[in-house]
């Protein structure tokens, strides 16, 4: 089966019961050996991260009958070489990666000098489906707005840079 090119961008609510046959139909696309990881970062500064990655899996599974792998990339500045290494193998490996909820300043201070955003790029060209959602969803831009710190902390809106996911696939946003 040829994976296709697929990056579904999301709002919130992303495991909401209303986005269901959204995460179906992305699943449809995939062979049934397909490898899917839970890109775990943008929320990973959060105490109740692994419930929060429990959950994402147990909604995959049980509604959309996705087994999702975790990434263990919560933390990747001062973690160890090895771990992040294998988080982001996880992700060279997958054909589906989906990420959510969290801060995108957070992911994105953690991603950066790392091969993410390469692996994510070359995912769309050879083939597999990237789903960002929520604080995720707003890293694939050229820029982002802080909306954790501005929302929680009351920080000032400003722009910082994003992946810029979009502007590999010709949307220079």
């Amino acid at each position: 089966m040829t994976l296709p090119h697929i990056l579904a961008v999301m709002g919130s609510g992303e495991t909401s019961p209303t986005m269901v046959s959204t995460h179906r139909m992305l699943a449809a696309k995939l062979a049934k050996t397909s490898r899917a990881v839970l890109l775990d970062t943008p929320y990973g500064f959060q105490e109740n991260a692994p419930e929060l990655a429990t959950k994402a899996v147990e909604y995959f599974q049980t509604s959309i009958n996705l087994v999702l792998e975790v990434a263990g990339l919560t933390e990747i500045i001062g973690a160890d070489a090895l771990a992040v290494e294998r988080g982001l193998q996880k992700v060279a490996d997958a054909d589906y990666v989906f990420a959510g909820p969290g801060s995108p300043t957070y992911a994105l201070r953690q991603w950066s000098g790392t091969s993410l955003a390469g692996l994510l790029n070359k995912k769309l060209h050879d083939g597999g489906i990237v789903t960002f959602a929520s604080a995720a969803a707003l890293t694939l831009g050229k820029f982002t707005l802080p909306v954790y710190e501005i929302y929680k902390v009351g920080e000032d809106p400003r722009w910082l840079d994003g992946l810029n996911i979009l502007g590999e696939i010709g949307i220079n946003v």
